[in-house]
């Protein structure tokens, strides 16, 4: 018992992911160069239990003025192909009137995958900064209807259904009204 405990220890242990805040130039104006990351947060998660959990172990607010038109990357980096999985939000989400959510979507190995970031109006509790850890699930499948089957001369088996009154006579009623409609009526 105690040996099994011993062996899925590394397996329990949560893991982590550091988020980066990256500033983004503005398009007009000349080429500046680009400023490396900055890491906003360290978040560590368990994945291994029901409802997946996160905390935050470290946060570091992005400095400098929160103007609307300032706008910030927020997300994974990967150094080796420096490429970005994030999203992009305004420096005033920063202000300290918002409260601030990290969503940390993982996949079944719980490995992060993407990062999504929102805010909210701050309330009475005293959290600044929220997770939430989103495990990927499984999609939709379509529902399939039942295999026709055929006989051995590789027709249906059951015979069709028989046709209504108006299915079959709906061109001799569509004849008559027809007729009607030219014919006219007679003078008094």
């Amino acid at each position: 018992m105690l040996l099994s405990k011993l062996l899925l220890l590394p397996v329990a242990v949560a893991s982590s992911v550091t988020i980066y805040v990256h500033s983004v130039p503005p398009t007009t104006g000349t080429a500046s160069i680009i400023p490396s990351p900055i890491p906003l947060a360290h978040i560590e998660y368990d994945t291994s239990t029901t409802t997946p959990t996160g905390t935050v172990t470290s946060y570091t607010p992005p400095h400098g003025s929160y103007s609307p038109e300032h706008l910030l990357r927020i997300g994974l980096h990967d150094p080796k192909s420096g490429s970005w999985r994030g999203v992009v939000t305004s420096a005033a989400s920063f202000a300290d009137e918002y409260k601030k959510k990290f969503v940390v979507h993982v996949d079944e190995k719980g490995e992060p995958y993407h990062v999504g970031f929102g805010t909210s109006a701050k309330g009475q509790s005293g959290e600044e900064v929220e997770v939430e850890v989103v495990i990927r699930g499984v999609g939709p499948k379509p529902v399939l209807n039942k295999p026709i089957v055929l006989n051995a001369e590789g027709k249906l088996d059951s015979k069709e259904p028989e046709k209504t009154f108006l299915q079959k006579y709906w061109w001799a009623i569509g004849l008559f009204l027809l007729v009607q409609l030219v014919a006219g009526g007679g003078e008094k």
